[in-house]
């Protein structure tokens, strides 16, 4: 005897509902391209010091310019890809659910993966400083 459809519907119905939690797509929020700060304020515990906090939101092979930070900053990719240059460390990959701590005035670049980059960034930066330096490029194109 072959079941019916109603049964069929039941069957499938069920098994939806034993589907894990995790499998379900959880809603993010889009940020514009570029880099949006989301939370900004100071360290009680390193005073002279304030935390920004940043959603990255790179679109594909778009080029991050040489730049260091007076502070540190700690950078957790969310989803795409992207390779960081650390002066004088080299080239390394990062993947969703990786991360890197960036020491303070270190002069580093990159490049988002193909398929673009989302990543959370927090910097730690001395009061009275800027976010961001901008570094020129080396003479003969190279970063």
């Amino acid at each position: 005897m072959r079941p019916s459809l109603p049964v069929l519907i039941a069957l499938a119905a069920g098994l939806g509902a034993c589907a894990s939690p995790g499998s379900q797509g959880v809603a993010v929020y889009q940020s514009a391209p570029g880099i949006t700060e989301v939370l900004s304020g100071p360290i009680q515990a390193a005073p002279g010091h304030h935390l920004v906090t940043g959603d990255l939101n790179i679109p594909a092979n778009a080029p991050i310019p040489r730049h260091y930070h007076h502070g540190e900053e700690f950078l957790y990719i969310l989803g795409g890809s992207t390779v960081i240059v650390r002066e004088g460390l080299g080239e390394m990959t990062l993947m969703p659910g990786q991360g890197v701590r960036i020491a303070p005035g270190t002069v580093h670049w990159g490049k988002a993966g193909p398929k673009g980059l989302r990543a959370v960034s927090s910097w730690v930066v001395p009061d009275g400083q800027p976010l961001r330096v901008a570094v020129p490029d080396q003479p003969g194109g190279a970063h």
